[in-house]
């Protein structure tokens, strides 16, 4: 065991060694596309000024727009109403001859943050529900742990099987999410809005004692977790100027997990969460999920004190360099009690060989609750691989 954990921390020093971290950061402040829209419909509210709108709107949509602002030719007494024309193509400015509406589009994705591409919030788009796309990180590590649950047990479930567990997996992770319904009547026309998606999502996470030859390389542990996420861009600008304390995105959702098993060892529950999220910088994101348990009838529920170990909710800080190419995120969740029982994860992610799709990946967690079945066991576990999506 001594030498598997030699190995294990060799293997982690050197897949250190792959990530390089830059601390520059670069910022432009420009518009996004849906808060244009909402600057225009707020500028020219009344329904006499439909024109005006048009021409707002014209505007934003137009393909020329590369830099920075829309000016005005209002001064200009022989302009019509709505006209708009380019100057100066060269330099990209848009001249709109009409009232001042300032307005710059961002235009690729590289402009955009973490909240923004991740939930889609600065444009509707084409989507159709067999388009996927991904949701959580998938991934494929090695992990090792320095406590194996060998029994494990909950309150309505005692179980005296050793598994004799090997303390090396192979854990990988496939989480995918679709688009069901997007600009949603009533919500869409909320103050503050600029976004309104509905999703379906699906994450199912494995561990696999792939270096067990002897119990026949058994898959440990699964876990199924369906959603329906809700999902809300928040315009976060006030006079142009965006306010850190108020969130980019706003989540409601409705979660089942479950671990498919039959007793005693089946794990499950149900629970419906409100996920905030901020943008602290553009290259820092903050993300808090407190959720609510829907309740179980005692006698049936597999694990009636989980909420004891995972607690009422999680938290997530992102940061992720000017680049794009290196991304750390930190997930944190505690019971809030005096026994104070918690769990901390730190992703750290690093595309290599100019690939945007496959990064090397390494893990590092702490606490309770890695697995479902491990909701009251604590263990700490590395594990290092390559992982696809954010």
């Amino acid at each position: 065991m001594h030498q598997s954990k030699q190995r294990a921390f060799n293997c982690a020093v050197s897949f250190l060694g792959l990530f390089i971290a830059s601390l520059s950061l670069e910022a432009q402040e420009v518009l996004t596309v849906e808060q244009a829209l909402n600057k225009c419909k707020n500028t020219y509210p009344s329904q006499f000024e439909s024109k005006k709108r048009l021409a707002c709107f014209d505007s934003i949509s137009t393909p020329a727009i590369e830099v920075n602002a829309v000016e005005s030719l209002s001064d200009n007494p022989n302009t019509a109403d709505g006209d708009v024309a380019t100057d100066n193509a060269s330099k990209g400015v848009l001249v709109a001859k009409e009232k001042p509406v300032a307005i710059a589009v961002k235009k690729t994705n590289a402009d955009l943050t973490y909240l923004e591409r991740k939930w889609r919030l600065t444009s509707e788009g084409d989507w159709n529900i067999s388009d996927f796309e991904i949701y959580k990180s998938n991934y494929l590590l090695f992990s090792h742990t320095d406590n194996t649950n060998d029994t494990p047990q909950s309150p309505n479930h005692i179980n005296t099987e050793n598994r004799n567990l090997d303390a090396e997996d192979l854990k990988f992770q496939l989480s995918l999410k679709t688009e069901l319904y997007n600009n949603i009547p009533l919500i869409r026309d909320l103050p503050y809005v600029t976004s309104s998606r509905l999703w379906g999502a699906y994450t199912q996470k494995s561990n696999w004692q792939l270096f067990d030859p002897r119990a026949s390389r058994p898959l440990r542990e699964n876990n199924y977790e369906p959603e329906l996420i809700l999902s809300l861009g928040i315009d976060n600008e006030i006079d142009g100027e965006r306010k850190d304390y108020i969130p980019r995105m706003l989540n409601l959702g409705v979660v089942h997990q479950s671990n498919g098993r039959s007793n005693p060892t089946s794990r499950s529950w149900n629970r419906v969460y409100l996920e905030s999220g901020w943008e602290l910088t553009d290259r820092i994101s903050l993300m808090v999920r407190p959720w609510w348990r829907i309740p179980e009838d005692k006698q049936k529920d597999d694990n009636p004190d989980i909420e004891k170990f995972l607690g009422y909710g999680d938290v997530t800080v992102r940061y992720e360099t000017p680049s794009g190419k290196t991304a750390l995120s930190v997930l944190m969740r505690n019971n809030l009690r005096s026994d104070n029982k918690g769990f901390a994860q730190i992703d750290l992610q690093q595309r290599v060989f100019n690939n945007p799709y496959i990064k090397l990946h390494m893990m590092l967690s702490k606490g309770y609750g890695d697995t479902l079945l491990d909701y009251n066991h604590s263990q700490s576990i590395l594990g290092f691989g390559i992982s696809l999506g954010e």
